[in-house]
Formats: C-alpha cells, structure tokens, sequence
C-alpha cells in the first residue's frame, strides 16, 4: 500500500468507503446487489485494515455504517475515520454527539459538511458550529464533502478546510483545471461512477445508454468489462494532486481488485493519453444524484 500526506500526517492512497455497507447502493445488477451482513462488512472493515489501508469514509446518512465502523476499528486507534454532519447549524452538537458515540471516538478524526454548497458556506453559521467544536477538542480535522467546482473553490476560499472531497473518475474531470491545484487535500470519490464503470454498466437505463456507450469504449481499451474496474481505479490514482481515492467494495472479492489494482501502480502516459477522450462534460450522466430512479 502507498501512503501519502494529509497535512502532517500520512494516510493510504486507498480509502475505505462505507455506504455501500450500510445502505443498499449502486446499479441494480442482477445477482450482484445490497448490502453484506453486518457481521461480512465488519470482516471486510478488518480485511482493509490488515491490508493496510488507514483512511476511513462514512456519514450518518450511510445506515448503520458509522455502528459497523466503531465496532471494527475499537482495536485500530491509528486509522482515521472521516465522518459528516449535515442539517441545519443548530442540529450540529448533536450530530457530533451521535458520531461520537456510535464510531466510539471521544475526538472525531474528520468532520466532513456533507454536501456543502457554495450558500451554506457563505453563511458561515455551521462552519462556526464546527470549528468551535475543534477548538474545544471534539473534532480533530475538518473538511467538506461538495459537488461541482464552485462549492469546491467557495469551500478553499474559506482556508477552514483541510480536506476537500470530490467526485473524480475518467468521465468526471471537472475538477482538474481549478480545484486540484488549489485543494489542501483531495479525497477522491467515485472512482467507479457507482458502477458505471464496472460491467455493471451494462444495466443501466436506457435513459443512460450515453453513459453506457461511453463505458463500452472504456472497457474496450482495458480489454475487457473484466478488466474495467482497475483501470478506472488505476485513473483516479494517477492523479499526482490527489491524497487518497475512496473504494467501496461490498465483498472480499471487490477489496482484493481494488488493493491490486492499487499496488500495479499508476497508469502510463500513454494509456492516459487513450482515456483522455473520454470524459463528459454532463452533468446528468457524471452525476449519478440526476440518474432516473430505478
């Protein structure tokens, strides 16, 4: 596993994601669908940790992934979990109060303002919120979880924030020319396009059949559907301003790709140059929150 900074700390190229563990997430494939056990996703959690990966995302809003969490790493004090808060400013004490207890952390490694727009931000009530918890020792680390560049440079242009998570992959490379450069930290998510670029992609909707093209074209230069996912992962950890790319495997399976697809290494220029033409501008095909409900 490569390790790289996060201010004065290091933390593995890889990051655990957990919404697919606590809530039933991605393209509706057949036989290939839902959340694992409690039990399966709490041995996953151990799996990646013994892998070496040290870096952990969830939310409130991702099910029980914050209880699964706090149950597998009660032994693994030196992996940091970032969670989120979102709502209103005045709900925030007790958001912080219900991570705490349910992740088993008197001080939260990372406190992530899930879906921060560039609004919110400019009204400064729930930033307040948060770094007055930091300065009180509740909150180790703050930073934003946003969609698009303009809540991503609002969220750099405060200087509150040391970790800026964003969506990232082939198709997606919106944040490339403004935010990449100026982001303290970037956490990427999304590498797999929630499975749009897995052979999942062969699912979905007709309403998507762009997307779906576009993943055929992918998947023809890895050499194969098979092949996608690591190429797609192998892409996002390419990119010399990210700190660490989130995975959300649901199976040892899916842990044991993308920890392979991490130690092949980054791309090479030419095949970067090959995917190049493969990014979308869309933002009804790049996000899937615009998908049409299944």
């Amino acid at each position: 596993m490569r390790y790289r900074r996060l201010g004065d700390m290091q933390v593995s190229a890889l990051a655990l994601g957990t919404v697919a563990l606590g809530v039933d997430y991605g393209i509706k494939a057949p036989g290939d669908f839902g959340r694992p056990s409690a039990r399966d996703a709490e041995a996953l959690i151990h799996a990646a940790v013994e892998a070496g990966i040290t870096l952990f995302d969830t939310a409130p809003a991702y099910g029980d992934a914050e209880n699964l969490l706090g149950r597998a790493l009660e032994r693994a004090p030196h992996c940091l979990i970032a969670t989120k808060v979102a709502g209103p400013p005045e709900d925030v004490e007790a958001s912080i109060e219900r991570s705490r207890r349910a992740l088993g952390r008197d001080v939260l490694d990372i406190v992530q303002i899930h879906n921060a727009t560039a609004q919110m931000l400019a009204d400064g009530r729930l930033v307040d919120r948060l770094q007055s918890l930091q300065a009180h020792g509740v909150i180790g680390r703050l930073g934003v979880s946003v969609y698009g560049a303009p809540a991503a440079l609002a969220a750099i242009k405060t200087g509150c924030f040391e970790l800026i998570q964003v969506a990232y992959n082939m198709f997606d490379r919106r944040m490339e020319p403004r935010v990449f450069p100026a982001a303290p930290a970037v956490l990427a998510r999304s590498a797999f396009l929630k499975g749009a670029l897995t052979p999942k992609a062969q699912f979905l909707p007709a309403a998507l059949a762009p997307l779906r093209h576009q993943a055929q074209r992918a998947a023809d230069i890895a050499g194969g559907w098979q092949a996608l996912p690591a190429l797609a992962l192998r892409f996002s950890l390419s990119c010399e301003h990210i700190t660490s790319v989130l995975v959300g495997p649901r199976t040892p399976g899916e842990l044991t790709a993308a920890l392979t697809a991490e130690r092949a290494g980054p791309l090479s220029a030419n095949t970067l140059a090959a995917l190049a033409p493969l990014a979308l501008d869309d933002d009804r095909l790049v996000n899937p929150a615009h998908w049409p409900v299944s």
